[in-house]
Formats: structure tokens, C-alpha cells, sequence
């Protein structure tokens, strides 16, 4: 008899028809009172089973099947009115009622007579003695059972048993890639997920023991979920980390700080942040305050020392929704709500309630000293970890910001880019830290704005050291940590650079290069020394600054198989204009020298008319300029520029 509940059952109220073809009652068995022999057992165990025998001892059973029965096996020695015979017969399990009376509420019974050829399983050898397995009992053992430090039957939870549930009676842990259909774990006992491995639950989890999830291991469940889970993840510095509950119901207090060996800062702070994006601050929890997690959103954390964080509480395993606020800056620290991996590229690419560049910015501990934040766009295709924050930007309007229980895989690599693009490595260093841009060259790019392919530098914190790109084409000025560009044409795409640095410091720039073309070299055009360095594995640019560094208009970067000279280059080709503002338009990279400026509307006639002396970035105010389409023409001591500008 099995017990697919999750609550021991005792049978001493129970009792066993057999019954005659006809379902006339022939026998009745009354558990705790006809039992043969005196060790008899009358209960059930939460997804266990008992075996009733026609009289025999367990030492009697043994020596029939050939092998020693589990202790942890309830074992009935029966009577020896618990047969067959030779006529068909049925059985009925009731519970109630009258001894030796068939009566009580039915609990189940065979759906067909069992005909005379005594058919019975052998659940040790899974095989029958005979006839079919619908008309065997007392029945297959269906599921998984973990007990005694070994699996029932030899048969383990693997990636090939997910319509099969499992039942864990003892301490187990899964160090290999599993799946099941339901899975329950007993009071007392402790099922665990080792690092780096996935275990999907293709049913429900009942967990009346313990469960925990070691830092990197992955478990979806796509039913209901009963009890709480663990998860632990690793902090390996003791640098900020960006970090979410991936289960729902866990609070921090001064014993969470005390447990987890959070950081004590300035007075009365604690090493668990919040993020303001109404002024881009943080919210630092207090001594002596109690919060809770909230699902979806984002924290810093920071640990005294290095270890593990960790989160105990329920699964979330509906749709997660967050709020996003439109305040400031518009950025919101969010975090991977679930106790598995999400693709950043289906929420980027979904999620209306994000800014219209579909990017997302993690904090990278191998950057620099001690991290720095990166842009992560829809081509990065990054997953995101179970417990792991990231910022995303709201749009205008805010809205809710959607995690899709559906997006959720077991492990990162499946969704990681496996094409070979093009790609280059900008780093600049100040000997004490480091900061990266990239550029990357895919199919069907534009030299302009590609939705969900630009990346810009995250810029609700301060950057003092930093290097960046503007758009090719185009450009409105803003920062770009990632610059997405066609597959062709290198020659002609020169990428404005820029840097922020203080006076003093001893910059090195460098480049490294993914799958870049044979044959394509890359150059930093400095027009302040109106010089041209080649960026390889064995040259780099280096400088002593003068003065403080903050924007574009010094720094080119050339891709080509030629060597350059400023006299290759047209007037053009490095010279930046566009609208910083409705009233403003900046001209970057003319560094010297007197430029004569005129616009005009698409009639001909000369709306603005001005001058400047270049010094790297000149801004001209536009004053009582009407809504419409203008020619700007700014003549140059080597030449002429003709840019249309769209006033809007």
C-alpha cells in the first residue's frame, strides 16, 4: 500500500476487503488486530509504503525475495487469508466502520477483478511474476525514494526521471544536472542543490524538512511550492555587491546582520542599501531596524568578510512585478527575483516600462580596484544569476516592470552569444584603477542609435575616471560604454572617444580586439598633440594630463589598413555637431583657430550667423530659432562643414 500524502497515516482504524468477482465480501482484514506475527506495523509514512505479506516474517520475506529489506520498510506480516485462491478476486481498502464488518469509507480499490494467476510485483526487481502491470499488487513503486543513504529500487533523480516523482526520507544532496515531477522532502531531513547545478521541479515541491541551494546551483519549479528554501550565495571580496532575495519573506534585522556578518559603517549604518532613484542616493538600513526583502527589487550588500549570503524564505513562482519610478534620472535597482536564471535579453526586449535604449548596468567586481559599473545590452545577452542586482532605466512615464515566472532556465549557458562579432576593448588606467568601453561590429548595425545595441555609461554616480564613445552619426551627445557599428566600411567610421580624468594623473589607454579583420589597425588620434598612436598588443597611449579631462573632442578612434597621418584626414572627419539641448548646439573637435558659423532654413535665407574660437568643445545658443529643418555651414581655417540640424 502507498501513501502519496505528505502526512504519516496510520491504518489502525483501517481494514482490507477481499472480495469475490462479484465485489461480495469474503475476508475482512482489520489492521492491528489479525496480524500473524507480533512486530506488525499499522502506519504509513509520508510518500511511503507498507508491504503486507500472507503471514510471512520479515525474515521469512528475506529469504522469498532474495534480499534484506530496508528498515526504514513498513512490514505487515498478514494472515493467511490474504490470498488469491483460484478464482478472480478484488480487494478494497476501507477505513471506519465496524471490525470484521465491511463497512467504513472506502479509500480505494482495484478497478478489475485480479483473475487466478496470482499476479504480484516485485518491487526490488521491478519485474512481474506474472500477467500485467495494471492488474499487479501490490503495485509498481512509481516514484523516487531517497531513504537509508541510498535510492530504493538503485534508481536515482537524474536529467531523465522528470515524470517521475521523488520522495526524500534522508540528507541528499544533488551534485548533477536532475529533474522530477513532484518532489517532497521529510520533516527532519535535508535535500540540497550543490553549486553551479539545476534541478527542475516539473510538479510541486513539499518541503516539510529543509531545503538549500548552494551559490551558483539553479531550481525552477513550475507547480506550487509548500515550505521554505535556502539559498547561499557567495560573496568572494568584500567589495558592494548588487543582490535581490530570490525567495520571497526574508527580513533583515540585527540578526540577519549578526547571521550573515553585514558590514558596520558610519555611525548607525548598516552594509544593506537601498536605491533612492529620486536622487540617485542610497538608503543605508539602520541598527535596530527590521525590514523585508522585496521581491524584484535590488540591494547593495556588503560583507565584513568573505562568505555567504543568505536568503531564506518561500519560492515565488507567479509573475513578479515591480515598480518603476520615473523620478531623477529615471534609474531603478532591480533584482532576479527567482532561485534561477533569467535572459536579460527577453525582459530588455519585452518589458515596455524600460527605457527605449533596452539596456540594463551590473556592477563588475573584476573592473578596475574594486568594480565598476557595466552596460549589458540586448546583443550581450547576459543571464542574469539567481540572487544577482542590476539597474535598469524607466522610461518617461515609469510603469511595472514585468519578471516573467516563463523566463526562467536552469543554468547561463544556454543563453549565452555564441556568435564570433567583432569587438573592441577600450581601457584606460590611472595606475591605481581601470575603466572599459566597447565597440562592437554586428550585422545590420547603423552608425547612429540602434535600439537595444547602445549602451550607455551609467551615470547615476559620479565617473571620474571613465572613457566612453558618442555615436558616429548622428550623435546627441550622450555617453556610450558600448557602441554597436555595421560589419563594414571600418575605414570611414571614426568613433569620437572620450575620457574623464584629473589634472595630474598618468593615463594609459590600450585596445584588445575579438574576430577584428585581418589586416585592420587601430589608431587614437590625440588633436591636442595632433599625433596618432597605434593601439596593439605592444603599443598603448600614455599621457600626463595637464588640466582635467571630461567629454569628447581630444580623442578619435581610426580603424584602418593604412598609416595615418593628420594629413590623410578630411576636415570633417572628426568634428562632432549636434544638439545638446533644444536651445544648444555643440561642435566638438575643433581645437583651435577661428570658426565662422551660419545656419539657414530650407529656403536659403540666413537665420543665425556667429563665431567662435575652437577650443575643443563650443556651444552656440540658438535664440528664438522656430520648429523646423536648417543647413548649418561652419567654415574653418582648412575648410568647410555643411551639417543639417532638425529643430524640433
Amino acid at each position: 500500500l502507498f501513501n502519496n500524502s505528505n502526512e504519516t497515516i496510520s491504518l489502525s482504524t483501517s481494514k482490507l476487503i477481499r472480495a469475490a468477482a462479484d465485489n461480495s465480501s469474503e475476508y475482512v482484514y482489520d489492521f492491528g488486530t489479525d496480524e500473524s506475527t507480533a512486530d506488525d506495523d499499522v502506519t504509513i509514512p509520508a510518500y511511503g509504503f507498507i508491504i503486507i505479506t500472507r503471514g510471512a516474517t520479515r525474515a521469512e520475506f528475506d529469504s522469498d525475495q532474495g534480499t534484506t529489506l530496508n528498515v526504514a520498510v513498513k512490514f505487515n506480516g498478514g494472515n493467511t487469508n490474504l490470498f488469491f485462491g483460484s478464482t478472480s478476486r478484488r480487494w478494497r481498502l476501507m477505513t471506519g466502520g465496524t471490525s470484521n464488518t465491511d463497512d467504513g469509507t472506502l479509500i480505494d480499490d482495484t478497478s478489475a477483478v485480479l483473475s487466478g494467476s496470482r499476479d504480484y510485483q516485485n518491487i526490488f526487481t521491478d519485474t512481474f511474476v506474472s500477467d500485467s502491470d495494471a492488474n499487479g499488487t501490490p503495485g509498481a513503486l512509481e516514484y523516487l525514494v531517497y531513504n537509508g543513504g541510498a535510492w530504493v529500487n538503485t534508481t536515482a533523480m537524474d536529467g531523465t526521471t522528470a515524470a517521475k516523482d521523488a520522495y526524500i526520507y534522508d540528507d541528499y544532496t544533488v551534485f548533477a544536472n536532475a529533474a522530477a515531477n513532484n518532489i517532497g522532502v521529510n520533516t527532519g531531513k535535508t535535500l540540497t542543490v550543490n553549486s553551479s547545478i539545476g534541478l527542475d521541479v516539473d510538479g510541486n515541491l513539499t518541503v516539510n524538512g529543509n531545503m538549500s541551494i548552494n551559490s551558483g546551483g539553479s531550481l525552477i519549479v513550475s507547480g506550487t511550492s509548500t515550505g521554505n528554501v535556502t539559498y547561499n550565495r557567495n560573496l568572494a571580496i568584500t567589495n558592494w555587491y548588487l543582490m535581490s532575495s530570490p525567495v520571497a519573506g526574508e527580513t533583515y534585522d540585527d540578526a540577519y546582520v549578526t547571521a550573515n556578518s553585514i558590514a558596520s559603517g558610519t555611525g548607525d549604518n548598516r552594509g544593506i542599501a537601498l536605491y533612492t532613484p529620486s536622487d540617485d542616493s542610497w538608503d543605508y538600513m539602520q541598527s535596530g531596524e527590521t525590514a523585508t526583502f522585496a521581491a524584484g527589487n535590488g540591494y547593495s550588500v556588503k560583507r565584513s568578510a568573505t562568505g555567504d549570503i543568505s536568503f531564506t524564505g518561500t519560492l515565488n513562482v507567479a509573475d513578479v512585478g515591480v515598480t518603476l519610478s520615473n523620478a531623477g534620472n529615471r534609474f531603478n535597482l532591480l533584482g532576479n527575483p527567482y532561485t534561477s536564471h533569467i535572459a536579460s535579453a527577453t525582459f530588455l526586449t519585452n518589458e515596455a516600462a524600460v527605457s527605449e535604449t533596452q539596456t540594463l548596468w551590473v556592477w563588475n567586481q573584476a573592473t578596475g580596484a574594486s568594480g565598476a559599473y557595466e552596460v549589458k545590452t540586448i546583443s550581450d545577452a547576459m543571464v542574469i544569476a539567481p540572487a544577482q542586482g542590476f539597474f535598469v532605466k524607466a522610461n518617461a512615464a515609469g510603469g511595472t516592470f514585468n519578471f516573467a515566472e516563463s523566463n526562467q532556465a536552469s543554468t547561463g549557458g544556454t543563453f549565452q552569444r555564441t556568435e564570433n562579432r567583432p569587438e573592441i576593448y577600450l581601457t584606460i588606467s590611472n595606475q591605481t584603477d581601470a575603466r572599459e568601453a566597447k565597440i562592437y561590429y554586428i550585422e545590420n548595425m547603423t552608425t547612429g542609435f540602434d535600439v537595444g545595441y547602445e549602451g550607455e555609461l551609467f551615470n547615476g554616480v559620479s565617473n571620474p575616471l571613465a572613457i566612453y564613445t558618442h555615436l558616429v552619426a548622428d550623435s546627441e551627445g550622450k555617453n556610450y560604454q558600448v557602441q554597436s557599428l555595421p560589419t563594414n566600411n571600418y575605414e570611414n567610421m571614426i568613433v569620437p572617444v572620450g575620457v574623464n580624468a584629473t589634472s595630474g594623473s598618468a593615463i594609459t589607454i590600450n585596445a584588445s580586439t575579438n574576430n577584428l579583420p585581418e589586416g585592420v589597425n587601430i589608431y587614437l588620434e590625440d588633436k591636442q598633440d595632433n599625433s596618432f598612436t597605434l593601439l596593439n598588443a605592444d603599443t598603448n597611449f600614455n599621457s600626463t594630463l595637464e588640466n582635467d579631462l571630461s567629454g569628447i573632442g581630444r580623442f578619435y578612434l581610426h580603424t584602418t589598413s593604412e598609416s595615418l597621418s593628420t594629413a590623410a584626414l578630411g576636415i570633417d572627419s572628426n568634428i562632432s555637431i549636434y544638439k545638446s539641448s533644444s536651445d544648444n548646439i555643440r561642435i566638438v573637435g575643433v581645437q583651435n583657430g577661428t570658426a565662422n558659423v551660419q545656419m539657414y532654413n530650407m529656403l536659403g535665407k540666413e537665420v543665425l550667423k556667429t563665431s567662435f574660437e575652437g577650443n575643443g568643445v563650443n556651444d552656440i545658443k540658438l535664440i528664438n530659432i522656430p520648429t523646423g529643418v536648417y543647413i548649418l555651414k561652419i567654415a574653418l581655417e582648412n575648410g568647410t562643414i555643411n551639417k543639417k540640424i532638425i529643430i524640433q
